[in-house]
């Protein structure tokens, strides 16, 4: 395993967030430990929400092919002050500071969920993008130079497990800034294991994820972690998004890492570009 301090050794990060709920669901636990250990107190903390438009509500069919004005007044607001409740308690209030980008997130663009899967999302990548993802995509690449320009700074994306579409843009347009900056890029990036989607995912769907870590070379940190804490904040802090499906994902995915290093205790992992 390696040691929570070797994790993320640059004291300043900036983590790339899809929706509301993704930063505790993909680095809560780094950010728990962090916090339990002493050593948030050394790291300068950004949250960037990228898709903060939002209608979705669990358990609301119908309300969810709703993307009138005040559908999505009410659900972003909703969700908002929801992720600040649920990063106070993990960050602490005053210790982070906050951004929204305001692009509209795939329920209010309408895209078609996935079929067959035990949470709704929309899969897609660069090769499905239609003319608005394009534009977001092209959008996110300019935010991303501003992101990898600074020096002593962790830029963290999502891995994109299951290719939720919102994920991939921004997992991809990093990558491609950064290939387009050919080493002029400052931050080192990390890649957070998106969940409930990797405790959900199948071997296909971690075919395609291995085959993206292999091309970019990517190196597995994986550190100790309070599983069953991570998952109590999501269900306490996102009642309007919460199904059980995301507990058993969170708690699925740290045994299954367990297992896999042969540890007694549950785990988390992110990757690093070597």
């Amino acid at each position: 395993m390696t040691d929570l301090a070797d994790v993320i050794p640059e004291n300043n990060i900036i983590i790339l967030a899809p929706h509301y709920d993704d930063v505790v669901l993909t680095f809560g636990g780094y950010l728990d430990a962090l916090f339990k250990s002493g050593r948030l107190a050394k790291k300068f903390i950004r949250v960037v929400h990228i898709f903060s438009r939002s209608n979705y509500q669990a358990r609301d069919h119908d309300g969810n092919r709703d993307t009138s004005l005040p559908r999505v007044q009410f659900a972003t607001g909703v969700r908002l002050l929801e992720d600040l409740e649920c990063l106070d308690a993990l960050i602490g209030h005053g210790h982070y500071n906050y951004e929204l980008k305001a692009e509209r997130e795939c329920v209010v663009r309408l895209k078609a969920w996935k079929p067959g899967e035990k949470m709704e999302f929309p899969q897609g990548n660069l090769s499905t993008f239609d003319e608005e993802e394009q534009r977001i995509f092209t959008q996110l690449k300019k935010y991303a130079r501003e992101w990898l320009a600074h020096a002593n700074t962790a830029v963290l994306v999502p891995l994109g497990v299951k290719e939720h579409v919102d994920h991939v843009m921004l997992r991809d347009a990093v990558f491609a800034t950064r290939h387009i900056l050919l080493g002029k890029a400052k931050a080192a990036l990390y890649l957070g294991e998106d969940q409930p989607y990797t405790g959900l995912a199948s071997e296909e769907d971690w075919r395609v994820a291995k085959t993206f870590m292999a091309q970019h070379r990517l190196e597995a940190l994986t550190y100790e972690i309070d599983a069953m804490r991570k998952a109590r904040l999501v269900e306490k802090h996102y009642p309007s998004q919460y199904e059980v499906i995301y507990r058993d994902g969170v708690l699925h995915r740290a045994d299954e890492l367990a297992k896999e290093m042969k540890e007694p205790v549950p785990l988390e992992r992110m990757y690093r570009i070597l």
